[in-house]
């Protein structure tokens, strides 16, 4: 293409970005303070300049082609690139750097929380942004890019690659946990069976990755010769870690824990082990340097491999 149609296209990145995203000529006019007529004649001159249509026109909005899509993912990029700029520039003008973290809100909460103001001392110039995700398997999406991530992964990972520097912090280790006074009330449960029947409380997410009763009972058996019968007894079911460990904690019923996420709750007495024995695999909470440049990312990721060592030591 010339030049000219590049430097066009560039002039009107944040018209496509928003009409995109917004799905709609209207919305994207009412965004930008423009009249609607005035986004639909951009577009389609800008149309007219690269010569594809970009957006397909339909009685509820529009919707990207192809060559749309593409000529979007790439303003979305640019634009979200920009914002994280004038953030940085922002927090330098200010005396302070920011690194933007993401993680699940049961590991911010239960673990990297507590430890944090270490970090704040070490480094006081720094600003740590903290954003966590439902969605345990994927980072932020958006124009958002995080500095540093600490989310629950398959394993094995291969860590230090070419792209990311990444670290398995926690291979996964679940234990049956539940207050002291729930089991003196409804135990002993010396067996399997005894705490099939219990309340079991139970934590929603992906059934491919992070470990369900159904699978922690399968794998017990394997090893412990001993009779299934009945249905599992599933008292409450949560979609935040946090929540499962509290109802735990209220001596509600029997939670699967996953270390280190448990370990100061046992620790203070506030849970106690059901099962000595705890199932573990390949899977974990991995660390991941997205960015090889800044030396405040490279410091908080080194702390929380400190940390993480730290962890260890507790049983």
């Amino acid at each position: 293409m010339t030049p000219y149609v590049v430097e066009y296209v560039l002039a009107h990145l944040r018209l496509l970005e928003a009409v995109g995203r917004l799905g709609s000529f209207s919305a994207a006019a009412a965004e930008l303070g423009v009249t609607q007529p005035n986004v639909s004649r951009q577009i389609g001159q800008i149309e007219r300049v690269i010569g594809h249509a970009l957006f397909t026109r339909g009685h509820r909005g529009v919707v990207l082609t192809v060559a749309g899509r593409l000529l979007f993912d790439a303003a979305t990029e640019s634009t979200g690139r920009i914002r994280n700029c004038l953030g940085e520039i922002a927090a330098t003008a200010a005396g302070r750097r920011q690194i933007a973290v993401v993680t699940d809100y049961g590991f911010g909460a239960t673990w990297l929380m507590e430890r944090l103001s270490d970090f704040e001392r070490l480094c006081p110039d720094v600003e740590v942004q903290i954003v966590t995700t439902r969605n345990l398997s994927e980072t932020a999406s958006g124009d958002f890019r995080p500095d540093v991530s600490i989310l629950f992964e398959p394993g094995p990972i291969r860590e230090d690659d070419a792209v990311f520097q990444r670290k398995m912090l926690f291979q996964e280790e679940v234990y049956p946990v539940c207050g002291q006074a729930y089991l003196d009330h409804h135990g002993p449960f010396d067996s399997l069976e005894e705490i099939r029947k219990a309340h079991l409380l139970h934590l929603k997410g992906d059934g491919t990755l992070w470990l369900n009763w159904e699978n922690w009972f399968r794998d017990m058996e394997s090893d412990i010769t001993q009779m299934r019968s009945g249905r599992l007894n599933v008292f409450r079911s949560f979609s935040h870690f946090p929540l499962l460990m509290q109802s735990a904690c209220q001596n509600e019923g029997v939670a699967l824990g996953w270390r280190p996420l448990i370990d100061k709750a046992l620790e203070t007495g506030q849970l106690v082990k059901l099962w000595s024995k705890p199932v573990k695999s390949e899977n974990g909470y991995v660390l991941t340097l997205h960015r090889r440049t800044g030396k405040e990312a490279s410091a908080f990721y080194t702390w929380v491999i400190a940390q993480a060592e730290g962890s260890r030591v507790v049983q």
